[in-house]
């Protein structure tokens, strides 16, 4: 997951902090997920940063039995 979150976020053009402002959470938290340090993100947030780097939440949040990252309705972004 973190590499296609980041390269979305590159090919946009956009710095985390960017991301992080316009998706309305702290940077050290747009980072940890980036970075996969987060596993879960709320399926509100999942479609906000794949607006804001715009790219679709499937290519981006999208997991197989292999990948550790999904969504998860329940818990909270920050």
């Amino acid at each position: 997951m973190r590499e296609k979150l980041y390269s979305a976020r590159k090919r946009a053009g956009l710095t985390q902090g960017q991301v992080a402002a316009m998706a309305d959470i702290d940077r050290t938290i747009y980072n940890k997920i980036e970075r996969g340090k987060i596993k879960s993100v709320r399926v509100d947030l999942a479609l906000r940063l794949a607006e804001i780097v715009r790219g679709s939440v499937s290519e981006i949040f999208l997991v197989t039995d292999s990948q550790e990252m999904h969504m998860d309705p329940t818990v909270k972004a920050g």
